[in-house]
């Protein structure tokens, strides 16, 4: 039975945070991250391909911390990944289809969420 899900790359990784204005302030004109994006969705893509991200946080996501970190792991297909994982008995949410990829999140041992991801075709 094959088992390996086939994870290629690391999409992107990005903060929740409260005020957007105070987070590039930090990021971008502190620590020279060339976040570009919107009052909701900044972002900058890194060589390799992975990106960094700021998202404001949606409302009744008070409590931010490292926990509040998400990871989205890039894969081929994003199907037949959560085909593999729930055959093997791991948690899977439902997948989203929108203009930007395809994504399901599935949760690990420890209870972390982890995102698949595709790039739309």
């Amino acid at each position: 039975m094959e088992t390996a899900v086939g994870v290629s790359n690391i999409s992107v990784v990005y903060l929740y945070v409260r005020d957007m204005e105070r987070s590039l302030t930090f990021y971008r004109d502190l620590l020279g991250i060339p976040l570009e994006g919107d009052e909701h969705w900044t972002e900058a893509a890194f060589p390799g391909g992975t990106r960094f991200a700021l998202h404001t946080a949606p409302d009744g996501k008070d409590d931010l911390s490292s926990g509040t970190v998400s990871v989205s792991l890039e894969v081929e297909d994003v199907d037949r990944a959560t085909e593999l994982l729930r055959a093997d008995g791991v948690e899977v949410g439902e997948t989203m289809r929108e203009d930007w990829g395809t994504a399901a999140d599935v949760v690990d041992p420890d209870g972390y969420t982890i995102t698949l991801f595709q790039r739309p075709d």
